[in-house]
């Protein structure tokens, strides 16, 4: 084999692997910026659902509140002693 010959066959190899290696970089990192994505729309939900459940149990206590009141009303109203 001529130098010539063995000189282009490493330089096109080196480039080769250049390339797959740009290739691997980017595509761990589009894969990374996903993945990422992914979590911050997850805690986004996660944050949206635990507000829910907060308003949730306030309404509940409201109304729980609401019925004894209006439980100790209609005891009074009926109970001819108080």
């Amino acid at each position: 084999m001529t130098t010539a010959f063995v000189t282009v066959l490493a330089v096109s190899t080196g480039v080769v692997v250049i390339v797959v290696a740009i290739a691997v970089v980017l595509l761990v990192l589009l894969v990374t910026a996903s993945m990422r994505g992914r979590q911050k729309r997850g805690a986004k939900r996660r944050d949206a659902a635990r507000r829910d459940l907060d308003e949730a149990r306030e309404r509940a206590g409201s109304a729980e509140r609401d019925r004894d009141s209006t439980h100790e009303q209609t005891e009074r109203r009926t109970d001819p002693d108080r």
